[in-house]
């Protein structure tokens, strides 16, 4: 793939900043990388663990914050509450998360880890470090450093932008989501 220069004298602007193909918009690289790992951490988990990348991240919030409900893993994990319903279903069948009524509003269901459930927790987490491990390994220290910096940045000026769109009255749950 060959890049050209957008402008005279943009030979030394970086294409990030001014991209002229949609491979150079800072979103789509984002967007490629991320495809191209989760879908390796994402069979790791099945053929490790026996699990999803989806199943991993409500197992990862519950075992952070137990007894959550519904509505606020779903918050946490950036899925849809049907798909989070889904899931949650299918983990409490396979016997890896309880569910019990808040004492407070027998209508809101509060999550748990089972025994089970807390030791397919261990695991995954065991693995998913591994795996982010090995993924920056091929960053020296000064490298990963500099991306926490520039990803921290990313994520602030990200949110801002969102704010900028949302005050337009762009409903944002309308088919542009990330992955569910």
């Amino acid at each position: 793939m060959s890049h050209t220069p957008t402008a005279p004298g943009a030979a030394d602007e970086p294409r990030l900043k001014h991209p002229s193909h949609i491979d150079e918009f800072l979103l789509y690289r984002l967007h490629n990388l991320t495809r191209v790992a989760v879908q390796g951490v994402g069979l790791m988990f099945r053929r490790e663990i026996g699990i999803s990348r989806r199943d991993w991240r409500v197992l990862a919030f519950v075992g952070r914050f137990p007894d959550l409900n519904l509505t606020r893993l779903a918050e946490l994990t950036g899925l849809d509450t049907v798909i989070a319903s889904r899931c949650v279903t299918q983990l409490v069948q396979r016997g890896l998360l309880a569910n019990r009524r808040q004492p407070a509003n027998k209508r809101v269901s509060l999550l748990r880890l089972t025994e089970s459930g807390e030791q397919v927790y261990a695991q995954a987490h065991a693995a998913g470090q591994q795996y982010n491990i090995e993924f920056a390994a091929c960053l020296n220290d000064d490298e990963a450093r500099l991306l926490e910096t520039v990803m921290s940045k990313l994520e602030a000026r990200a949110h801002e932008l969102n704010q900028r769109e949302i005050a337009f009255g762009v409903d944002s749950r309308e088919g542009d989501s990330v992955e569910e």
